[in-house]
């Protein structure tokens, strides 16, 4: 009988013991879930992740910003010649504000006129300013409405003269179909210059 009896408390006993360590056991997983994050986990670091990133792209410029057309040509590598010379000139605040429409010669469309680095040099702002005032209409317009009219009025009040056959060109420069929508305005790229400042020709 004691040896059934004390059997019978082995038993229970290494129940108990087992039942009371599958729990600490349980907790060691629980507290290691480092390569098993929960849904809202992931979430919340992919936000933190995609914070830093917009943080750097204000500060660093290394993406493409849309919050106006100035703040666009200046963080794009298409258009970077037109962006050091729109961040140079006297109407970056105009066209960071609301409401123009930015025409974009392409890095490519600068072949044709090598001696754009001239505008750079000190003594040279009022060309540096004509030739990008030439670029700015003061409308928001999207690449259809620019098609729509024979002729546009930009910022330095000269005529911009359209033209529909072949495709689309602004003052001889071909129109890249399309647009690129920034909260202030719209940008429209262009495979040409449709302005080259009188010293400089």
């Amino acid at each position: 009988m004691w040896t059934l009896a004390f059997a019978g408390l082995t038993v229970v006993g290494m129940q108990s013991c087992s039942s009371s360590s599958a729990p600490e056991a349980s907790k060691e997983v629980e507290q290691t879930p480092a390569s098993k994050i929960s849904p809202a986990g992931r979430q919340s670091m992919d936000r933190r992740t995609d914070e830093v990133m917009r943080f750097q792209e204000m500060n660093k410029v290394e993406v493409e910003n849309k919050i106006s057309p100035y703040r666009y040509v200046i963080s794009t590598e298409r258009y970077s010649i037109f962006g050091q010379l729109v961040k140079a000139s006297s109407h970056s605040r105009t066209i960071h504000g609301s409401g123009v429409t930015l025409l974009c010669p392409t890095d490519e469309a600068f072949d044709s006129f090598d001696n754009w680095k001239m505008m750079l040099r000190r003594g040279s702002q009022q060309e540096l300013d004509d030739f990008v005032a030439n670029h700015v209409l003061p409308i928001t317009l999207t690449y259809e409405d620019l098609k729509k009219k024979d002729t546009h009025t930009n910022l330095a009040g000269e005529t911009i003269e359209m033209n529909l056959r072949g495709g689309v060109s602004a003052n001889g420069a071909h129109v890249r179909s399309g647009y690129i929508p920034t909260d202030r305005g719209n940008v429209i790229g262009l495979d040409g210059v449709v302005f080259v400042p009188f010293a400089l020709r």
